[in-house]
């Protein structure tokens, strides 16, 4: 277990949009299947709900400075404030695409963006057309190279399709414990402190599934009240694969694999898909 390393929401800070997205437009989708035989059930519940939604398969972007990409904008038509804005920051900067009154493409940029080279991620949210499901928002991240960085999945709190899970929102670390024992899964607890608070993780190892899941339940200071409760699923290297964040209002999904396959691929060719995207193959 010394090979597992502590992941939280930061990990996301530099991939993550500042601004808030709404959470209904129009639908940005494209044709998808799942195969249920290579992804965990966490994965296939929440890919099977965003299929409705998908974007496309990506492909390396042409890198340009913020400047070249506000000209091609304007160049189209496009009006700043309207139909894209810019944040130029030392530290990074990003142009956001906007449709229908909803960001849509988020570009990312380190340091002011001045040099092509400073590119250095997209984002892409989509919304779905029908949210009766509970679904509000899914956000991919792209890096410069369009390689698969992460997917997020958000859903209302009640309606996700993990609010039977083992935790959730109103979960205490006691009876997360109690759960555990009953199942028989070996585990361990460690307090960490920081200046704006502190977090409860609980480690378990089951030995059926030689699975590892590391659970987060972070507080603020002087309060028993939880921000978040979080399920981190580590794969066998040690790696964060999957987290499930559950909050108050809502239950994000975010997957570290691209486990979303394009439609008519033979079973070779989504065994080669997978494995190129950082999933596991087809079992035996």
């Amino acid at each position: 277990m010394d090979k597992i390393s502590p992941v939280s929401t930061n990990l996301l800070y530099a991939y993550k949009t500042q601004a808030n997205v709404p959470a209904e437009s129009k639908n940005n989708s494209n044709t998808t299947t799942i195969a249920p035989d290579i992804v965990k059930k966490e994965t296939a519940d929440a890919t099977k709900a965003y299929a409705i939604v998908a974007p496309p398969q990506k492909s390396a972007p042409e890198k340009k400075s913020i400047d070249e990409l506000k000209a091609d904008l304007t160049s189209q038509g496009k009006v700043e404030g309207k139909d894209f804005t810019v944040r130029k920051d030392e530290k990074d900067s990003q142009l956001n695409i906007i449709e229908d009154g909803k960001t849509v493409k988020v570009y990312r940029f380190m340091n002011n963006g001045e040099k092509k080279e400073d590119f250095d991620a997209i984002q892409e949210f989509s919304y779905p057309l029908d949210s009766s499901k509970g679904l509000k928002q899914v956000e991919t991240m792209y890096g410069a190279d369009g390689d698969f960085r992460f997917r997020m999945t958000r859903y209302e709190k009640d309606k996700s399709p993990y609010k039977d899970d083992i935790v959730n929102y109103e979960t205490k670390p006691y009876e997360l414990e109690e759960k555990l024992k009953a199942e028989g899964i070996k585990f361990s607890r460690d307090t960490v402190y920081a200046d704006l608070g502190y977090t409860v993780k609980i480690t378990a190892f089951d030995p059926k599934k030689d699975e590892i899941t590391r659970y987060e339940f972070s507080y603020p200071n002087d309060s028993d009240k939880v921000n978040a409760v979080s399920k981190c699923i580590i794969d066998k290297d040690g790696s964060l694969s999957a987290e499930i964040m559950f909050r108050n209002d809502e239950t994000v999904y975010t997957d570290f694999h691209d486990n979303l396959i394009p439609e008519n691929l033979n079973r070779e060719e989504r065994i080669a898909y997978i494995q190129s995207h950082g999933g596991p193959g087809l079992k035996s």
